[in-house]
């Protein structure tokens, strides 16, 4: 038996990197997942993955949680999939990172567009499924009826330089945890967040020439130089903190983050 069996879940921008990690996690603990991105190729490489870890257990819906209407498709369509949604996890991000003075109002807009307009736009929408009244009647002694994950970053809690958009969206999260945490409470719904130092994925990924997403090579060489493990934590590694507070192990922990980054960035 896994931790999560009969649990249903949905991530957001899991077609590849964490995301796709953590889906993967929570099907191997018996949950059902709807996992979600904005390409359409991303979703059927990734579900192609995943099922072969636990055949109809996960399916997905391509679109842009920054519209509020395609948010609402998310929730719905997982609803009528699979009966219900137990656990949200709010994973979509990017980078458009530029020193301030330089930093255009696209870059800051789309890194706060998809940071925090999504995850606005994906707990309202995912509300009425989730914040039910019966739940305030339960016993005392019931554990947690619902979890919402939100993936902030250490950039939120001590800014980093060349990421003015990407520490303030983060921190943002932060107190929209917190502050989500109180008014969900006595619906017996817990609300955390992880806050990770560097994870291999795309967006720490040597930059290519003419792309936008990744690190310059000389920047990546130096967080893996400072860093007590001399290497950066994989998808994988950084997937089993949101699990954690996925799971009943978690069940009195709420309104907090955990800080993952393997004693780098130690605040």
């Amino acid at each position: 038996m896994g931790k999560l069996d009969g649990k249903v879940a949905v991530i957001t921008g899991s077609g590849r990197g964490i995301g796709k990690s953590t889906a993967a996690i929570l099907l191997k603990e018996g949950a059902k997942v709807m996992i979600n991105d904005i390409d359409q190729s991303a979703i059927d490489e990734a579900i192609k993955e995943l099922d072969a870890i636990s055949k109809g257990n996960v399916a997905g819906v391509v679109g842009d949680i920054t519209k509020m209407a395609d948010a609402q498709k998310l929730m719905d369509e997982t609803v009528a999939k699979f009966g219900k949604i137990d656990i949200l996890v709010n994973n979509a991000g990017i980078t458009r990172d530029a020193m301030v003075n330089k930093m255009t109002d696209a870059q800051w807009e789309l890194v706060h567009a998809i940071t925090l307009r999504a995850t606005f736009n994906c707990t309202k929408a995912v509300a009425k499924y989730m914040l039910k009244e019966e739940n305030k009647k339960v016993p005392p002694t019931t554990g947690s009826l619902g979890k919402v994950v939100n993936v902030s970053s250490l950039s939120g809690v001590l800014g980093n330089v060349g990421q003015f958009n990407y520490s303030t969206a983060k921190a943002g999260l932060i107190g929209f945890t917190k502050a989500l945490a109180r008014e969900w409470a006595p619906y017996r719904i817990n609300v955390n967040a992880v806050a990770y130092g560097v994870i291999d994925t795309r967006l720490t990924a040597v930059k290519k020439e003419g792309e936008e997403i990744g690190l310059p090579k000389a920047m990546r060489d130096m967080m893996v130089a400072v860093h007590p493990w001399k290497r950066v934590a994989t998808p994988e590694e950084a997937a089993r903190a949101i699990v954690f507070l996925a799971s009943s192990d978690s069940d009195v922990v709420n309104g907090y983050f955990i800080a993952c980054a393997g004693g780098g960035n130690v605040y």
